[in-house]
């Protein structure tokens, strides 16, 4: 039996992409990980929303899932198996809504000017989807 992916959001079935986006960020706040640190029930209502997001998010694989004539299989459809992810991995696959987190330095940096600069900032996951305004003061040497 096939999940309920609408429910899962807590969205209608003719939910534009923009209502299940919403939803989905709504769920992947209030279950992210670092909300709920060792909560097992969170992490697997995590894992289901980013599931559902992953099909429901995608016009062809809406339709197939739609579709009562297909026997629609997420894991037939391309899609990754999130019950066998950690949450660092269901992040990389989501690419974290647009953001390009560098999960411990993966990825090599290319050399950009000024890119001895490094500056840390901590955001809570809300400023990051909401975006926000931080102000900083930093010193500088110069010959």
């Amino acid at each position: 039996m096939k999940k309920d992916y609408y429910k899962i959001l807590g969205v209608k079935k003719d939910a534009s992409q923009d209502e299940i986006k919403k939803a989905y960020r709504k769920l992947a706040i209030k279950y992210h990980p670092d909300k709920n640190p060792g909560d097992k029930k969170a992490e697997e209502m995590f894992k289901d929303a980013a599931e559902a997001y992953e099909v429901l998010g995608d016009e062809k694989k809406r339709a197939d899932y739609d579709n009562p004539a297909s026997n629609f299989d997420f894991k037939m459809s391309g899609g990754p198996d999130f019950s066998s992810m950690n949450m660092e991995d269901i992040l990389k696959h989501m690419n974290g809504f647009g953001f390009d987190f560098d999960f411990g330095g993966s990825r090599k940096p290319k050399h950009v000017e000024g890119s001895s600069i490094r500056i840390t900032f901590k955001l809570t996951l809300e400023e990051m989807f909401n975006g926000t305004v931080k102000k900083f003061k930093y010193k500088r040497f110069e010959p």
